[in-house]
């Protein structure tokens, strides 16, 4: 995956080259799939304005994203990371750019409408598989402020930048806890039975192909976790 970026961010691109080649590494791994064509956009904060994008009006300051404008399709990241983006710690750059890229894996197939919950779900957790296997990920979660009270089934409704954050925090930790229970091998079966879907994914599926991908103990496990039942 090329990566574009102005001459005096080279360190940064390097850095950011080597998490992509990582992050694709592991994803082609566990999943069981190719690396899709993708190039990388590392833009400048001055720049963001005319940073390739499916709409008229730019993208909020600091909001990495896929965009399917370009051929092949391009992953915008930016300079500077919005502050919205915490907790701040040696894992908060490598998660935001495995789970852009995760969306780009996802997408070399057709993925179906699904609650906003499962189409976080899966990139967070492969995020999360990443940073688990290269040891930056329990730090980092021992440092995210928790809020039970969240029920991420329910999430889906306009939401301000701080409770999207609370919700992919959210997300990170049932993926991460999933991960410590299950192992990394239910996410290549839940991703490959949501390649299948042929119809839209109502929240009763989405449940049911989580637990499925899980295994045996996944309705149980499913039921118990805080994520899901809100405080």
């Amino acid at each position: 995956m090329p990566v574009f970026h102005p001459s005096r961010m080279e360190d940064r691109a390097g850095k950011t080259r080597d998490l992509l080649d990582t992050g694709a590494e592991t994803f082609s791994e566990i999943l069981d799939v190719g690396t899709p064509d993708l190039s990388v956009l590392l833009v400048a904060d001055e720049d963001r304005a005319a940073a390739p994008r499916e709409g008229q009006r730019p993208y909020p300051p600091g909001l990495p994203y896929l965009t399917r404008a370009t051929d092949p399709p391009a992953l915008v990241l930016p300079e500077t990371l919005s502050g919205v983006f915490e907790p701040r710690t040696l894992a908060t750059w490598p998660l935001v750019v495995w789970h852009e890229l995760a969306h780009a894996f996802l997408l070399q197939k057709p993925v179906p409408r699904t609650p906003a919950w499962m189409r976080e779900f899966v990139p967070q957790t492969l995020a999360a598989a990443v940073a688990r296997r290269n040891g930056i990920l329990a730090r980092h979660l021992e440092a995210v402020e928790t809020s039970p009270a969240l029920e991420i089934r329910e999430f889906g409704r306009p939401a301000d930048a701080k409770q999207q954050m609370v919700f992919q925090n959210a997300l990170l930790g049932l993926g991460s806890a999933a991960l410590e229970e299950f192992g990394e091998d239910f996410l290549k079966r839940l991703v490959h039975a949501l390649w299948t879907q042929t119809e839209v994914v109502g929240e009763g599926r989405a449940e049911r192909l989580l637990a499925d991908a899980l295994g045996a103990d996944g309705k149980r496990w499913l039921e118990g976790r805080l994520e899901l039942q809100g405080g």
